[in-house]
C-alpha cells in the first residue's frame, strides 16, 4: 500500500508555523504518513494565480492516497487546486472554509479572486469522496454560516 501524503494549505495572513500547524505535523512525526504544509506567497496579500502556481511547483505527489487540510482561504485554494489536476484523492479536511463569497471583514481584490469563479460542485464530490468540514462557532474571521454553507 502506497503511504499517504497530507497537504495543508494555510489561509490569508497566515503561514506553516501558525496556529495548528506544527502541531499536527508533529503528530505524524514517527509515522508513515507525509505532511507537507507550503508557506504560501504574499499571504498578507494573496492573489489567487501566485498561490496555485505555488502548489503547482510544490505539491507534486497526488494520488488517490492524498488528503488536502484547507484552513480558511486555504479551503478554496486547495479545492480550485483539485480541480485543476484532475485527480481523484482520498479526502478533504476543509477548516473555518469559505466557498462562493468572500465572508471575511477584509475585502480586497486579490481575495476576492478565490471566490470569484463558481467552483463545479459535482466534480468536486468525484474527486474527492470523503470531506469534511469543521468550523466554530465564536470564529470572528469566518463566521460559521460561511462555513456552513461550504460544507453543503
Amino acid at each position: 500500500m502506497k503511504n499517504t501524503n497530507i497537504y495543508v494549505i494555510h489561509g490569508y495572513t497566515s503561514s506553516n508555523q501558525a496556529e495548528w500547524f506544527p502541531w499536527l505535523k508533529k503528530q505524524f512525526k514517527n509515522s508513515p504518513v507525509k505532511v507537507d504544509i507550503p508557506n504560501m506567497p504574499d499571504s498578507g496579500n494573496p492573489h489567487l494565480e501566485p498561490w496555485l502556481e505555488h502548489l503547482r511547483n510544490n505539491v507534486l505527489n497526488i494520488d488517490e492516497n492524498t488528503i488536502f487540510i484547507g484552513h480558511s482561504l486555504g479551503c478554496v485554494t486547495a479545492l480550485r487546486y483539485i480541480l485543476e489536476k484532475n485527480i481523484k484523492i482520498k479526502g478533504a479536511i476543509l477548516v473555518s472554509g469559505f466557498i462562493n463569497e468572500n465572508p471575511m471583514v477584509a475585502q480586497t481584490e486579490g481575495l476576492n479572486e478565490f471566490v470569484d469563479r463558481t467552483l463545479d460542485i459535482d466534480r468536486i464530490k468525484s474527486l474527492i469522496p470523503s470531506r469534511i468540514a469543521i468550523t466554530a462557532k465564536d470564529d470572528d474571521i469566518v463566521p460559521t454560516e460561511a462555513t456552513q454553507k461550504l460544507a453543503k
